[in-house]
């Protein structure tokens, strides 16, 4: 223990302490643990700390209810940005990691949180996959289990900026035509301004598989974006996400 003392780094640890807790709890597990078991012991109680704490940050992801910033285009977290205006009627949020059969029941209750946090009962819930890089048929499953209950209860699920790898999954699986092309869309902004204008007509929901309305949505054969305006039509293939 003499020993050990000698070698320990106390500015590092009160860095740790000060800028990461897990990592502070890490290095003291690894410090006591090589003071009092030896040094093997001490570290390999250390890794598998390590692999705990990576596999319950990935059970237990990030996810942020969205706001759009005054002004402009961009949607952010509005517990970073409290100044972010929401829209009655639709609840917007976004999902920072994979999904994947280790986290689909927490990204099931926070999708159900939000709904509830909403100030009305919701017509749209817009979730933003941009971060997601990729899912598994678990995540398929709940996500198709979610559709179906919004639709028994008057919501329509919309899907926005999902990379080409995703992409291709929701359209093998059925989800993507399932849900529609006018309810998938390329941006928040876009899927946001399409609600707006459903909930002005009265909030008619679109058939599963049809492509009518106006947007920008990120659905159609081959991983294409199908670009949809009143004046114009073209198709942009995606080559890069």
């Amino acid at each position: 223990i003499s020993g050990v003392l000698g070698l320990l780094d106390y500015t590092e640890a009160m860095h740790l302490y000060k800028v990461h807790k897990f990592d502070f709890v890490v290095w003291c597990i690894s410090c006591f643990g090589t003071m009092f078991l030896g040094v093997e012991i001490g570290l390999t109680i250390a890794v598998a700390v390590s692999i705990l704490l990576v596999i319950y940050e990935s059970a237990y992801p990030h996810t942020a209810v969205l706001g759009r910033l005054p002004g402009t285009t961009v949607y952010r977290n509005i517990k970073q940005y409290t100044e972010a205006e929401r829209y009655h009627g639709i609840v917007m949020c976004r999902i920072d990691a994979p999904i994947y059969f280790a986290n689909t029941q927490h990204v099931r209750d926070k999708l159900i949180k939000y709904e509830m946090m909403a100030e009305e009962k919701p017509r749209f819930i817009i979730v933003d996959l941009s971060p997601v890089s990729h899912v598994d048929t678990s995540a398929m499953h709940i996500l198709e289990d979610m559709r179906k209950n919004y639709v028994s209860r008057g919501i329509q699920l919309c899907l926005c900026n999902p990379n080409k790898v995703v992409m291709n999954y929701l359209r093998l699986s059925g989800l993507a035509e399932r849900i529609g092309s006018r309810h998938m869309f390329v941006r928040m902004h876009d899927a946001v301004l399409s609600c707006l204008e459903e909930i002005e007509e009265g909030g008619v929901f679109v058939e599963e598989g049809q492509t009518s309305g106006s947007g920008t949505s990120c659905i159609g054969k081959e991983d294409s974006i199908e670009i949809t305006d009143a004046s114009a039509r073209e198709e942009v293939v995606v080559t890069d996400v």
